[in-house]
């Protein structure tokens, strides 16, 4: 029975892996061919497959609603990730805080992997996950060695770069960020729910400008 129910589990995770895959490879946009040139680089056979601990933080209370939107857009991944509903190991960074990133920062952050040295498969250099940020929240100013790509699934989300202005960008959007490059998100009145992926240099964590 367990290893039934580990099976399934690995199957809910391969499909997630593929419906990504499959919904950035018909979207395009820059840095995709890499992170989908990186993605199959990856082993994932059922000898590499680990269960995480689950972990939820307060900002899965909008996971529902962000299941939802994302029915809009993308069905079968919106499926796919909530087929591993309460099995998704939810993180922060350490280093964020709400004395730096404001009341209430913490209760409406997340992060998970499914790729990566926190996920269902460990990865290679190599990280793709999902971020989550509750309504009206800034997400500061900050940057990694990593090359960067995102894919909201949510929105519309304002989204900045360097000394640029905030741009708006509807849900489906696909957005790179360049290494070491300061980058920012906000949120209005709607939960962010978004693909995330790190293509290399995965192992030194992101900084904010202000810390």
């Amino acid at each position: 029975m367990v290893r039934a129910m580990s099976d399934d589990l690995y199957n809910d995770a391969r499909w997630l892996v593929g419906a990504i895959a499959r919904g950035l490879h018909s979207r395009g946009g820059p840095h995709v061919d890499v992170v989908l040139q990186r993605l199959a680089e990856q082993d994932m056979t059922r000898e590499d497959f680990v269960e995480p601990r689950p972990q939820g933080l307060p900002v899965t209370r909008y996971f529902a609603d962000t299941i939802a939107e994302t029915m809009m857009i993308e069905s079968e991944l919106a499926a796919a990730i909530a087929s591993l509903d309460g099995h998704l190991k939810w993180l922060q960074s350490k280093s964020y805080t709400d004395e730096i990133l404001g009341a209430g920062f913490s209760e409406n952050y997340g992060w998970c992997e499914i790729v990566g040295p926190q996920g269902f498969f460990k990865g290679d250099g190599f990280i793709l996950g999902l971020l989550m940020l509750g309504p009206q929240r800034h997400y500061k100013d900050h940057y990694h060695p990593a090359p960067e790509l995102y894919w909201p699934l949510t929105g519309p989300t304002d989204w900045k770069q360097g000394a640029g202005s905030f741009e708006t960008k509807e849900a489906g959007a696909v957005i790179y960020h360049a290494p070491m490059v300061h980058h920012a998100t906000k949120t209005s009145d709607q939960p962010l729910l978004a693909v995330w992926s790190w293509t290399k240099d995965i192992h030194t964590p992101a900084r904010l400008a202000e810390a």
